[in-house]
């Protein structure tokens, strides 16, 4: 499990260093004197929305290898109640994340 672990970090840290680098590119654009808002709305919004996609992707990706992985061993390994607890916790995560 441990090189998978690897290889799903590596995967995460690559997907938060895209997104930070579209936010940097965004704040840079907000940054500068010579930007105005009303120039090009629709190309701030694609901006904008890209960047919720990519963490809404990360967010995605982050909870299925946590259920695929994690929790399904604990659940196998733990009692009835842990196994419940952890299962309460994933939907709680779901429902914050649905909002």
């Amino acid at each position: 499990m441990a090189y998978c672990c690897d290889v799903e970090r590596k995967k995460l840290q690559n997907r938060i260093n895209r997104i930070a680098g579209q936010v940097n590119s965004l704040k840079n654009k907000f940054a500068d004197d010579e930007f105005n808002l009303d120039t090009d709305p629709y190309e701030t919004l694609r901006q904008l929305t890209a960047i919720k996609g990519a963490v809404n992707g990360m967010i995605t990706s982050y909870v299925e290898h946590y259920a695929k992985g994690h929790m399904i061993e604990k659940i196998k390994n733990g009692n009835s109640a842990e196994s419940e607890a952890q299962i309460d916790n994933l939907l709680e995560i779901i429902k914050v994340f649905g909002k």
